[in-house]
């Protein structure tokens, strides 16, 4: 008998092995690739019986059609054309496997894990037709062989889009709760969140709704108060959809909501990274505490082209220009003053006594307040 053929009997007179683990541990003697038919194959030639509880996996791949029963149903709920598998076990099956292999020096073939996946994935790809993948799947399958759960997660989606807000009761974004500080209680819901209308619980609520997702992020170019308008072409975002069970809908370019209007709506593969630079035209109504003259507010002039600086904000200090100012003289005390300034720039500090410089209070020498601060462009 050749020396392999020992090792293969030694193995299965001390150990009781499965036709899976058999075809797995054993093929490295056999010469022959390993599947559960060399397993079987061996098994019969060295007169060992299958019956009894492998001594490496007890018997788990006789679970396959269970655990394959239970991805296949819920994924059915989701719209994927790539996945990939993972496989959680008790440690003491990997302790097994591996003390096996080391005893008996067995380099070079698949562990367990992988094979168990290997045998999820002909299931799968036989009833779907579909691939597996290693790199950025649609759908990731987490199968748990230890209590016989498993859970779906599918690839995040990233939508563009921009919004318009006509009146001037919407914040941009959602409130904390104020009763629990966001950890959540019976005033919220338990989701740490105030039940108010806001910009970014009417986009969430429009894509969970369009994509069967589970949570929205939304990255903002800029932001604005409460009492702001959103006008002309609207404010850019970036949505990031997580868990989206039905990516393959159509996203129409436009939408009308409560107070809201968005429009440019597209999907995309991924989102930009890093911040986006963008140029803001402002309309600001400012009221000053003593009347103002005309000399005094053609000062405002002398910020065209001029950097504004900010060191409470930024540090290492981020260049911020103003492009383009115009003013109007709207009664004794009150004007109003259109920009087009780069984004980043905070525009109530800009208008009062501050550390931002140059500032309008400063400028006018006039202690002066925002009354009002809509957006009528935004470019990026």
């Amino acid at each position: 008998m050749k020396p392999q053929s020992d090792t293969i009997s030694l193995i299965l007179k001390n150990y009781t092995l499965c036709e899976f683990c058999a075809g797995r541990l054993l093929s490295k003697f056999d010469g022959k690739p390993q599947s559960k038919l060399l397993g079987k194959k061996l098994l019969k030639k060295f007169s060992k019986s299958s019956d009894k509880k492998c001594h490496v996996c007890k018997n788990i791949f006789d679970n396959l059609d269970n655990m394959f029963s239970n991805i296949y149903e819920k994924s059915s709920s989701f719209d994927f054309k790539t996945f990939h598998i993972g496989i959680t076990l008790k440690p003491s099956l990997l302790e097994r496997d591996d003390n096996l292999k080391s005893k008996f020096k067995i380099k070079g073939i698949e562990n367990i894990k992988f094979s168990l996946a290997s045998e999820l994935t002909k299931k799968i790809s036989r009833r779907t037709n579909l691939i597996r993948v290693v790199n950025d799947p649609d759908l990731t399958i987490q199968a748990n062989f230890k209590d016989e759960s498993c859970t779906l997660r599918a690839k995040p989606m990233f939508v563009y889009g921009r919004y318009t807000k006509n009146t001037r009761k919407i914040p941009q974004q959602k409130k904390q709760c104020t009763r629990c500080n966001g950890f959540g209680c019976h005033n919220c819901d338990f989701n740490g969140i105030k039940n108010v209308q806001s910009v970014e619980s009417e986009i969430s609520n429009l894509l969970i709704k369009k994509f069967d997702a589970n949570q929205i992020k939304i990255n903002w170019i800029g932001g604005e108060d409460q009492s702001s308008l959103v006008l002309g072409n609207g404010r850019p975002f970036f949505a990031k959809i997580i868990n989206p069970k039905k990516r393959n809908r159509i996203l129409r370019k436009s939408f009308e909501l409560d107070g809201i209007h968005l429009s440019e709506l597209q999907k995309m593969s991924i989102q930009p990274k890093g911040s986006i630079a963008f140029k803001s035209q402002v309309s600001i109504t400012i009221d000053a505490e003593k009347p103002i003259s005309s000399i005094q507010l053609r000062k405002l002039k002398n910020l065209e082209n001029i950097e504004i600086k900010d060191p409470s904000r930024d540090k290492k200090y981020t260049k911020k220009q103003i492009y383009t100012v115009h003013y109007k003289k709207l009664g004794k005390k009150s004007f109003k003053l259109d920009l087009l300034i780069d984004g980043g720039i905070p525009l109530k500090s800009f208008v009062q006594n501050s550390d931002v410089f140059p500032n309008v209070s400063d400028l006018v020498k006039n202690r002066c307040i925002c009354r009002t601060l809509d957006f009528k462009n935004i470019q990026i």
